[in-house]
């Protein structure tokens, strides 16, 4: 897939790209990510928040435990009222239990990905500086067969192909209505 993409773009360059003396040069974002020291701090913090959240949810499960053995060991002698009053309360627990582990998985996320951003940006801005620095055109991540860096000096041939292909219009087209 990447080596198409290489001859796609190595195709689609203007030969006067090539006189500039052109540089592909490719890396490896994740492995680059991954050994970042940032990393550790991260990973810290994300698996404490966890603790947090599997010892808040441990404290609810430990209440619905309770509550169902009680209503197991009561039922016989319980008057119906009370049976439907901690049958309410055993189904809101559960609820709640449902609730608290949707909302900490979504939080847990949302975290980590506010913690990795900085690290990610680091890296980005550091391959963005070598690459200017090294005069490179076009650098490949090789992780995500991605373009991650393109030079300003880089050649934009959409409106040359929109030519080449006859469209005049600037806008993308829409699809057709369906009957």
């Amino acid at each position: 897939m990447l080596k198409k993409l290489v001859l796609m773009v190595l195709c689609a360059l203007p030969i006067s790209l090539f006189a500039q003396d052109a540089k592909l040069g490719h890396v490896n974002f994740q492995e680059i990510v991954s050994v970042m020291p940032e990393l550790d701090k991260v990973e810290k913090d994300i698996a404490d928040l966890n603790t947090q959240w599997k010892s808040v949810l441990a404290k609810m499960q430990d209440e619905y435990t309770a509550k169902v053995k009680e209503y197991q060991d009561k039922q016989a002698t319980m008057a119906e009222g009370i049976k439907t009053a901690l049958l309410s309360e055993i189904q809101d627990i559960e609820q709640r239990i449902n609730t608290f582990q949707q909302s900490s998985y979504t939080d847990l996320q949302k975290k980590q990905q506010e913690l990795v951003a900085p690290v990610l940006d680091k890296v980005k801005k550091a391959i963005k500086e070598v690459a200017s620095e090294n005069n490179y055109t076009y650098i490949f991540d090789m992780s995500t067969q991605n373009i991650v860096y393109n030079s300003p000096k880089s050649n934009d041939i959409t409106s040359l192909v929109k030519k080449k292909l006859g469209i005049t219009n600037a806008a993308p087209a829409t699809p057709a209505a369906t009957k």
